[in-house]
């Protein structure tokens, strides 16, 4: 049975990075694969800034460890990703994501920071260890549809990651 663990690094809920994870999740086998995710806005504060211990925090960086493929999901903020998810894998053990695969999503105002998932997010769980899939996703508005439903071209760029991560993990 694989792993999946989803880190949602957006400050809000229902961000239209959640909203990717929550398709890429549905796509899976469900019999090959248990899920769990993160989400960094429901993690105190004073614990990732490491103020303080906290069971929350500690157990969500053992279901990260303990996956066999992780996502990372993360708006744009300044050009890359959140401070939120940055303070979650500053945490994490260093070569902790060695022999795991992530899938990076990223979502933005426009094509034009495609880049910062190449140049931010990828580099930084790459000093971790993971191997980074060839089909990460960044997203931004023309990808959406106006009532909040995925395109036909967001639908296909998830049913290529997913394809990816199960032909990888079987």
């Amino acid at each position: 049975m694989n792993r999946l663990t989803a880190i949602l690094g957006s400050p809000f809920s229902g961000s239209s990075s959640e909203k990717i994870v929550r398709l890429v999740i549905k796509n899976l086998p469900t019999s090959d694969w248990t899920t769990h995710i993160v989400d960094l806005s429901k993690i105190s504060s004073d614990a990732l800034l490491l103020r303080k211990e906290d069971e929350t925090l500690n157990s969500s960086i053992d279901y990260v460890v303990d996956s066999t493929v992780i996502i990372a999901a993360t708006p744009t903020y300044r050009a890359t990703y959140t401070g939120l998810i940055k303070s979650f894998f500053d945490q994490l053990p260093a070569d902790s994501l060695t022999g795991k695969l992530l899938l990076p999503i990223q979502t933005g105002g426009s094509a034009e920071h495609s880049l910062s998932i190449e140049h931010g997010l990828i580099p930084m769980v790459r000093t971790l260890g993971a191997s980074v899939s060839t089909k990460s996703i960044f997203s931004w508005n023309e990808h959406w549809n106006e009532d909040g439903s995925p395109t036909e071209n967001m639908k296909h760029l998830v049913n290529q990651s997913v394809e990816e991560i199960v032909s990888l993990c079987s």
